[in-house]
């Protein structure tokens, strides 16, 4: 093994082995010739589409694996075709039926074999076709056999009419695929909503029964129904509990202090009264005698 391959074994390990499921097999290769075409950059110059079946009455009902339209004149602006085999069972079916192809291969300006590597055997490739197999790196495909371009080929208005068929298709299904997960996100965040409030109604649930608990506990020793009724009355007459105590408390305390300087007075008014008497009748009486 030389140095380049040394650099390069995680994409060698990585390739597509030809006696994979011919299903995984292709899925990997129609990924690979997907980056070969549209490398990620904001403007692609091209479209690149796959499984166009005919629409209409022309191509016998025909299918191409995938298609390159290109754009712009770096890409060459022409419709490339390819055919798709995963396994050298596939590929030997196809040699069987050699005209099966031409449907789609007549109206493109280059026809592609795409395959795993060592699917298809030395001259066993058609003439005009060209073979490519996935490279070392991931974003560009091998060609083993350069196709022939046709420039002078237009494909038909049949062929234009499937490609865009195929691409409405395909619109129309990444349109509904966002719609549902977007709905599934919705859906799952509606329901994380509701769960966490839920959570949050029940912790403060418990709260207030426990809450309610120890009220029950400490007023139930000294207070009933009838207590709890005037108790909530001075609280809302007087807006706040502090405020219903202050004014309990500082009524009695005021009306208890002016009785018991009233009874002072009137004491202190009455030994005034008994000494003025005592002394009027020539006796000498001291307050504290009195």
């Amino acid at each position: 093994m030389s140095a380049d391959d040394l650099l390069n074994l995680p994409d060698l390990l990585d390739q597509p082995r030809a006696d994979g499921g011919a299903r995984t097999i292709t899925t990997d290769v129609l990924g690979r010739l997907r980056r070969h075409y549209l490398p990620p950059q904001p403007m692609p110059g091209g479209v690149f589409v796959t499984e166009v079946g005919e629409n209409g009455a022309w191509g016998a009902g025909r299918r191409c694996d995938a298609l390159y339209v290109g754009f712009t004149s770096s890409s060459g602006r022409l419709l490339i075709g390819h055919e798709i085999k995963a396994t050298r069972a596939d590929w030997l079916h196809e040699l069987a039926t050699p005209h099966k192809a031409d449907t789609w291969a007549d109206q493109c300006h280059e026809w592609w074999l795409v395959t795993a590597p060592g699917v298809v055997a030395d001259g066993e490739l058609p003439d005009g076709w060209g073979l490519m197999v996935p490279g070392r790196s991931r974003t560009r495909m091998t060609v083993v056999q350069r196709a022939r371009r046709h420039p002078d080929r237009t494909p038909s208005w049949g062929t234009a009419r499937s490609i865009m068929a195929r691409l409405d298709t395909l619109q129309r299904q990444e349109i509904q695929t966002i719609r549902t997960e977007a709905l599934t996100q919705a859906r799952n965040e509606a329901q994380k909503t509701l769960e966490d409030r839920v959570e949050s109604g029940l912790r403060n649930a418990g709260a207030d029964i426990d809450r309610l608990a120890r009220y029950d506990e400490i007023l139930g020793r000294w207070v009933d129904e009838a207590d709890l009724a005037a108790i909530a009355r001075l609280y809302r007459d007087n807006a706040g509990l502090r405020d219903a105590h202050r004014h309990l408390v500082g009524h009695y305390v005021r009306m208890n202090v002016q009785q018991l300087r009233r009874a002072c007075d009137e004491y202190e008014q009455a030994v005034n009264q008994v000494l003025d008497a005592a002394q009027s009748d020539g006796l000498t009486l001291e307050a504290g005698a009195a």
